[in-house]
């Protein structure tokens, strides 16, 4: 007994993750949102329902009255910056200055969720048919890979891959040729970001933690704050944004 014991205990260390942090900066931001960064590592924020990209030097705006409430705002490709307004099932998209390269309101499917995929594609989810698909910026054509799934609470993509947790944190990933993967389960979280089909980080109680699916395990990350909104991801660059300041935070793992 004694020696599975000590097994069991080897093998939990020498997976856990040992993961430094390091604080880079406060900086206070007067908005009600933070939706990420850019890789200009420019910030994305909304107050009042206008958008803003603030920068050093610079603050740009963007405002679109006629649809609605903002619902979610992609960043990672600044040159096609996607709001998404649930409510008007609505998008545009924008360009780096913030200006609208295009406007368009779904007529054949409700979309429930909208995140940007590759090769001038978004990945959907539709609450009528219950099937994610990818829709084609420049034909306007939609194309269903899945079959109907239920209870969809949160989703996130990367060009590759869509993916989605459901009511009982299950989470699963599907490729743009229809593949789907179960990922495996993850723990109560208040927001997540994958990093991949492998790990993610989550907040649960303002703390964050990194989590590995094939370890099942969660390694709490050296961040000290409190009252966290909203944090953002970007190659070893955490940005935290609390109680109107923005955090930044520099991880190795």
């Amino acid at each position: 007994m004694r020696i599975l014991l000590f097994f069991l205990l080897i093998t939990f260390y020498s997976s856990a993750q040992n993961i430094e942090s390091v604080k880079m900066s406060a900086k206070p931001f007067n908005y009600e949102v933070f939706w990420g960064n850019d890789l200009s590592e420019q910030h994305y924020f909304s107050k009042r329902n206008t958008l803003y990209k603030a920068s050093e030097s610079d603050t740009l705006n963007y405002a679109n009255n006629t649809f609605g409430k903002i619902s979610s705002v992609e960043t990672f490709n600044m040159l096609q910056t996607l709001v998404f307004y649930k409510e008007n099932n609505a998008f545009v998209l924008l360009d780096a200055q913030l200006n609208e390269i295009k406007a368009t309101i779904f007529s054949e499917i409700n979309c429930e969720f909208l995140k940007p995929a590759s090769q001038n594609e978004l990945w959907f989810f539709d609450s009528l048919s219950q099937q994610i698909g990818l829709y084609n910026l420049n034909s306007k054509k939609l194309n269903f890979l899945s079959n109907p799934i239920k209870n969809i609470t949160h989703s996130q993509s990367d060009y590759n891959y869509f993916y989605w947790i459901d009511t009982e944190n299950n989470c699963n990933s599907i490729s743009k040729f229809g593949k789907i993967i179960n990922l495996g389960k993850v723990t109560p979280f208040e927001k997540i970001v994958f990093l991949s089909q492998s790990d993610l980080f989550y907040l649960f109680e303002d703390k964050i933690y990194y989590y590995t699916f094939e370890n099942q395990l969660s390694t709490r990350i050296n961040i000290n704050e409190n009252l966290i909104a909203n944090f953002f991801y970007k190659d070893g660059i955490f940005s935290i944004f609390t109680n109107y300041q923005l955090i930044t935070y520099q991880i190795k793992k």
